[in-house]
């Protein structure tokens, strides 16, 4: 009994408290600067899930996660208090992320106003009924764009936008969207006839679109599709006022009944987790002598959290490793929160934030080459890169020491890029990926002319076939641009070719 109330008082009540108070702070944070004040300049896929979805993390990382370790949960492979850190999260990023569609659903009311030019001075609502319109069919405007998702980019996602002007007043535009969903791994040949398929019936379709068949309209909110909305509007009207733009999408559900059973299933989802994090705390044993080392406050003796953040340390041991890596994240950060979608920016938001093409380099936009080594289509895509980046430069900093690797992973990542415009005549190409190949041909380098003593090479074949076989393997089933990749290693064994050639022995000495 003794054993219950230690694992209650150490682990689950303070659970139950952080969790609460972390749905509590994020909703009301959400509402008071979001929706009631408007003066949160974040997108709402960000807001309504990607942060709900990692803002658990943060008092799990700092208070929790000592209190796990009372429990005898360590598991075969030692990710036994992962897993009780992953329940912990999702119990707490569920009812955050079901509350999101709650509170920007019932904050609004529906306005009924008598005609379209009303909506002018209803400025901060979301939903409006209107008796009377008329849309100018014949001056709708469209965008059309695509997105891959899914694991390595597997699907193609097509996307139609035609902004349609409402007659009695200007920057208000009546919203309809098509898409399609097809997969990235067919040939080009079937791709362009896949689109031109998509074009053609979404165009049929429109012709014959009832645009008076509406319940009510809902104004969009910063979000992608309002993105595609207002680049359709700039097609014709390059120098708009963004902001000014109302861009209304018809719905057609019963307005009452727009909340469904959210309410009450952010208290049963939190039940749920609630619950089965009792029976997870219940359950097994206490590990003594964490319970001692715990209530004596004596920290981890083996902590991954720690670890890592000593990797990415840019005064640490791996300088030149932290430096790369924290460059990347923080690019994609600055990305993210300057509205680039945080799964699939499009090819046109990559190349106005720096991203790679034949033509706008051979037009003496030469930087591009630089910039967009540290620019990535999406979170999958980056975390990808942070592994092979880690892995890779980890291997050579000792050897090549801090500057070189750095100045070699930019010569690499440059000579990839123009690999990339030399056999890519209309693709946007960004990524680590060309640079961390140069880092791999470097590998491969030392490894064939064995720089690296005997008990290391074997790791490092393992890891050239794990990491950069299977990325040219992807790349050569589409999606990937192995241009770069090729660009990238040729560059890099021939970088470490000529190093060997120079100074052999040293770097021998050094890799040993």
């Amino acid at each position: 009994m003794n054993n219950i109330k230690t694992k209650l008082q150490e682990v689950y009540i303070p659970f139950l408290i952080v969790s609460i108070g972390t749905i509590l702070f994020y909703n009301i944070f959400r509402w008071t600067l979001d929706i009631k004040l408007g003066i949160l300049p974040l997108k709402e896929n960000l807001l309504n899930f990607w942060i709900p979805f990692a803002l658990p993390w943060i008092p799990i990382l700092i208070w929790l996660r000592r209190r796990i370790r009372i429990l005898n949960v360590r598991g075969k492979r030692g990710n036994g208090y992962f897993g009780y850190q992953f329940a912990m999260a999702a119990a707490m990023a569920v009812p955050i992320i079901i509350s999101q569609n709650y509170i920007e659903k019932s904050s609004f009311d529906l306005n009924e106003i008598s005609s379209i030019s009303k909506i002018k001075e209803l400025k901060n609502e979301k939903y409006f009924k209107i008796s009377s319109f008329n849309i100018d069919h014949n001056s709708s405007l469209p965008y059309v764009t695509a997105r891959t998702s899914g694991r390595n980019n597997d699907n193609l996602n097509f996307y139609l936008y035609l902004a349609c002007p409402f007659e009695e007043t200007s920057s208000v535009w009546y919203g309809v969207e098509y898409k399609k969903n097809l997969s990235n791994r067919i040939n080009e040949q079937r791709k362009n006839s896949e689109y031109r398929t998509f074009l053609n019936k979404s165009e049929q379709e429109f012709k014959t679109y009832n645009f008076q068949d509406v319940e009510y309209f809902e104004r969009l909110g910063y979000s992608d599709d309002r993105d595609g909305f207002i680049e359709a509007i700039k097609e014709r009207n390059a120098n708009l006022n963004e902001k000014e733009q109302i861009i209304l999408v018809p719905k057609n559900d019963v307005f009452e009944e727009r909340l469904g059973n959210s309410f009450p299933w952010i208290f049963g989802s939190f039940g749920i987790g609630a619950l089965a994090l009792l029976l997870m705390v219940v359950i097994p044993k206490i590990d003594e002598k964490e319970l001692n080392d715990f209530k004596k406050n004596k920290p981890l003796k083996e902590d991954d959290l720690k670890d890592m953040i000593g990797f990415l340390n840019p005064m640490g041991e791996n300088k030149a490793t932290a430096i790369l890596l924290l460059l990347n994240i923080i690019v994609f950060l600055i990305m993210t929160f300057d509205g680039l979608n945080i799964v699939s920016p499009t090819p046109k938001e990559l190349l106005e934030i720096g991203g790679n093409r034949r033509f706008e380099v051979m037009n003496g936009e030469y930087w591009r080459l630089f910039s967009s080594m540290f620019i990535h289509g999406g979170l999958l895509h980056l975390f990808m890169n942070l592994i092979g980046l880690g892995l890779g430069s980890s291997l050579l900093e000792n050897v090549l020491g801090s500057v070189k690797l750095i100045v070699i992973y930019v010569i690499c990542g440059i000579l990839a890029s123009l690999a990339s415009i030399y056999w890519h005549e209309n693709t946007v190409s960004v990524g680590a990926s060309g640079a961390i190949f140069g880092l791999y041909g470097l590998i491969l380098a030392f490894t064939v002319f064995k720089i690296y003593p005997n008990y290391m090479r074997g790791m490092t074949w393992m890891l050239l076939g794990l990491y950069a076989g299977v990325s040219l393997l992807f790349g050569f089933l589409g999606g990937i641009d192995n241009a770069a990749h090729f660009g990238g290693l040729i560059s890099g064994f021939i970088i470490g070719g000529v190093l060997i050639l120079v100074n052999k022995e040293q770097l021998k000495k050094n890799a040993s």
